[in-house]
C-alpha cells in the first residue's frame, strides 16, 4: 500500500513499477501463513524465499502490468487451492488423532479463504474493465478492494492469535493402506483397545490424544490409529467422543449424579468444552443432552 501510494502520487520515481509484483507475493505469503498455523513444528527457513522468486523475476516486466497481474491471479489461485487442501488435511488428521478435534477446527480460516477467493474474482473483473469504466469509479473500486483485503488480513491475524487450541500432530499423520491380513489384525487389536479404555475409564481423560492412548497401552501410534479406524469405522475423535456420549447417556438413564448439571456430567465424562459436548451428543443421538434427559424423564412418568 505504501508503494501504491508513492506511485500514484509521484512521491518518488522508482526504477521499476513495484506494485504489480505484490500480486505474485500474496499467494505464497498466505500459503506460508496457513502452513505455519497447521504445522506445530514449522519454522521460517531460507528455502521459503523460493516461493517469492517469481515476484523478483517479474520486477523488470512490470510495465506490462496486465500480464503480471494475470500471472499473479493465477499464482493466487494455485496457492489458494494448495492452502485449502492443506487445511483439509489438518482437519482430517486432527479427527484421526485427537479426541478434541472439534475444539481445534479452523472453520474461520476456511470461511476467510472463500472471502479471499471472492475478492480475487471481483478484482479480476475490475482489472478487465479498466478500459471501459471511468477513472474515478475504478479508483473507488480499487480503494474498496484494498480496504477489504487489509480488513481480512487483520481479521486473519486476530483470529489466529485467539485460536484457543491447535492440533500439533500433522507432521506425523499418514494415511494407511491396509491389506486384508492387517485388516483382521486391526479388528482384533481394536477389541482389546476398546476393552482396556472402558475398563480403566481412560477415555474420560480431557484432551485425550492418539499418542496418549498408544503410550498408555504401549502400542504404536499407527497401530492404534489403524485399529480404531478399521474396528470402529470411525476416526479417533468420533470414537472417543462416542464412548463419552455413551457414558453420559448411562448416567442420565440410571439417574447417576442427579445432583450434577448436564454440562458437569459431560465434563466428568471427558468432554473439554460445552460446544463439543453438545455437538457430539447430537451427532450420536439426534438430540441435545437436555432433550434426551427430558424424553427419558417423560418415559419414566
Amino acid at each position: 500500500m505504501a508503494f501504491n501510494f508513492s506511485e500514484e502520487t509521484g512521491l518518488f520515481e522508482p526504477i521499476f513499477l513495484v506494485t504489480p509484483v505484490f500480486t505474485l507475493c500474496t499467494g505464497p505469503a498466505f500459503y506460508l501463513f496457513v502452513k505455519h498455523l497447521v504445522y506445530a513444528d514449522a519454522r521460517w527457513q531460507r528455502p521459503n524465499l523460493l516461493h517469492f522468486i517469481s515476484a523478483l523475476l517479474a520486477l523488470p516486466f512490470t510495465n506490462f502490468t496486465q500480464s503480471v497481474v494475470s500471472v499473479g491471479s493465477l499464482s493466487l489461485l494455485t496457492y489458494g487451492v494448495i492452502s485449502y487442501r492443506l487445511l483439509g488435511k489438518y482437519l482430517k488428521a486432527s479427527k484421526q488423532m485427537s479426541s478434541v478435534a472439534l475444539d481445534m477446527q479452523l472453520n474461520w480460516l476456511r470461511i476467510i479463504m472463500w472471502f479471499f477467493a471472492a475478492l480475487g474474482l471481483i478484482d479480476t473483473i475490475r482489472l478487465n474493465l479498466q478500459t471501459e469504466l471511468d477513472y474515478e469509479i475504478l479508483n473507488t473500486w480499487y480503494l474498496a478492494h484494498q480496504f477489504s483485503m487489509l480488513s481480512l488480513y487483520a481479521l486473519l491475524i486476530g483470529l489466529a492469535l485467539r485460536q484457543p487450541l491447535l492440533f500439533d500432530g500433522l507432521a506425523s499423520f499418514d494415511d494407511l493402506d491396509l491389506n486384508q491380513k492387517e485388516h483382521e489384525l486391526s479388528i482384533i487389536l481394536f477389541q482389546q483397545i476398546d476393552q482396556k479404555l472402558l475398563d480403566a475409564d481412560f477415555f474420560k481423560q480431557p484432551r485425550l490424544s492418539l499418542s496418549d492412548v498408544a503410550s498408555h497401552l504401549n502400542i504404536g501410534i499407527k497401530d492404534v490409529s489403524n485399529a480404531v479406524n478399521v474396528g470402529s469405522g470411525l476416526n479417533f475423535c468420533e470414537y472417543i467422543n462416542g464412548l463419552r456420549v455413551a457414558e453420559v447417556k448411562r448416567k442420565i438413564d440410571q439417574d447417576i449424579d442427579d445432583m450434577l448439571t448436564l454440562l458437569e456430567i459431560g465434563f466428568e465424562s471427558g468432554f473439554n468444552a460445552k460446544s463439543s459436548f453438545n455437538t457430539s451428543f447430537k451427532n450420536a443421538t439426534r438430540l441435545t443432552p437436555s432433550q434426551y434427559q427430558r424424553q427419558k424423564r417423560q418415559r419414566l412418568k
